[in-house]
């Protein structure tokens, strides 16, 4: 798993209520992560570790597994909500999925900015929404804000 992989599930865990991660090494250990009796470190030391990451280490985490969610293709589900970490700032994040046009009326997306890892996470929820749907909305904010990213990256360069 890559660092940038590892800083998404950091911030996610940061975002979602009560969180408890377990992080499976390529030795064959595991690492939790949350309020547990077990725990190695909480939520916010994960975060800070990762935000003070040195360049040019690659962390030995295998897979990431949220206890009672699911994690997949950098999407939390959790809960009936979803989320998800981009690189772009909560404001651009907005702007982004504003400009969806085929956005259900029925979907909310919230986005909080985490300045310590510079990344911001888009919470996905609806009470009118079936699981499916949801689903394809949460997919299609995600896949939105990759593609800006994407957009930003090239233009910078």
């Amino acid at each position: 798993m890559t660092r940038e992989a590892l800083t998404d599930v950091a911030a996610i865990a940061g975002a979602a209520p009560l969180s408890q991660v377990r992080l499976a090494t390529t030795h064959g250990h595991a690492v939790v992560v949350g309020e547990h009796p077990h725990g190695a470190m909480c939520v916010d030391g994960f975060r800070q570790l990762m935000a003070a990451w040195v360049e040019g280490c690659e962390p030995h985490v295998e897979s990431v597994d949220f206890v009672g969610a699911t994690y997949a293709g950098g999407m939390l589900t959790c809960g009936g909500m979803r989320y998800f970490a981009t690189r772009l700032s909560a404001q651009e994040t907005a702007a982004c999925l504003r400009e969806r046009g085929d956005w259900p009326e029925e979907a909310h997306a919230v986005v909080r900015e985490d300045l310590l890892l510079d990344v911001s996470v888009v919470q996905v929820l609806s009470a009118e929404l079936d699981e499916d749907a949801l689903e394809a909305a949460a997919r299609d904010a995600q896949a939105a804000c990759l593609v800006e990213e994407l957009c930003r990256e090239v233009s910078a360069a």
